[in-house]
């Protein structure tokens, strides 16, 4: 499915981007990686129904294709995915135990983005900063009892960084990165030891990234 999406928005953007014909447009691909730190998260109803835990930092990669209709502005599409654990303790029903999983952790990012773009007077050290949202679907596997499931939300988020030009075409990407999915966990409760549990609060998750990457112009 999200394959689907993600082939469905590039093929918009890359029509979009032939069918431009002004003589400043440019079209760039962009190779993400960047380390993005833990964050916690706590569901909690009462003493018999709660939940809380972290998602464990690590590698975040991706890619995107960024389309320039103006020199200083620019439309970005981008996927990205991080692999991870988050381990969790949870209680639900006061006559069940407390429990503890590691779970496995897949999360893939659609994001459809707005950059402002700053060159330098000799061109070589481009700065940007940019806005962000789109979807987060994100598929969790318990170990223990090979349960598995899947949650899609709104995703959104910002970036600051700079790109330093090595030549024409070929530049490196340094960024901070910051996003967030609202109602990440709680309600249909996907992070669950027995399947799907109902709690009436959600949490939402904030990951902070920092990296680069590499970046490049196509096109004359």
């Amino acid at each position: 499915m999200k394959r689907i999406i993600f082939i469905s928005l590039l093929l918009m953007t890359t029509a979009i981007a032939s069918a431009q014909t002004k003589s400043e447009s440019k079209i760039r691909l962009n190779a993400y990686g960047l380390y993005v730190f833990d964050d916690g998260f706590d569901v909690y109803n009462d003493v018999s129904n709660y939940y809380n835990g972290k998602i464990e930092g690590g590698l975040k990669w991706g890619a995107s294709i960024e389309f320039l209709p103006y020199q200083d502005y620019s439309i970005e599409l981008t996927y990205l995915n991080k692999n991870s654990d988050a381990p969790a303790t949870f209680k639900f029903g006061a006559t069940e135990p407390k429990r503890s999983e590691n779970f496995d952790l897949s999360q893939s990012y659609i994001l459809l983005g707005a950059n402002r773009l700053q060159k330098s007077n000799n061109g070589k050290v481009e700065g940007f900063g940019g806005l962000m949202g789109g979807i987060l679907i994100s598929d969790v596997k318990s170990p223990s009892t090979g349960k598995s499931g899947s949650n899609t939300n709104f995703a959104f988020g910002g970036k600051l960084g700079v790109n330093i030009w090595l030549s024409q075409k070929v530049g490196i990407k340094l960024q901070s990165q910051l996003l967030t999915a609202s109602k990440v966990t709680g309600g249909d409760l996907y992070f669950s030891y027995y399947g799907p549990v109902f709690l009436n609060s959600y949490s939402t998750m904030w990951q902070f990234g920092l990296g680069g990457g590499l970046t490049f112009k196509l096109g004359k």
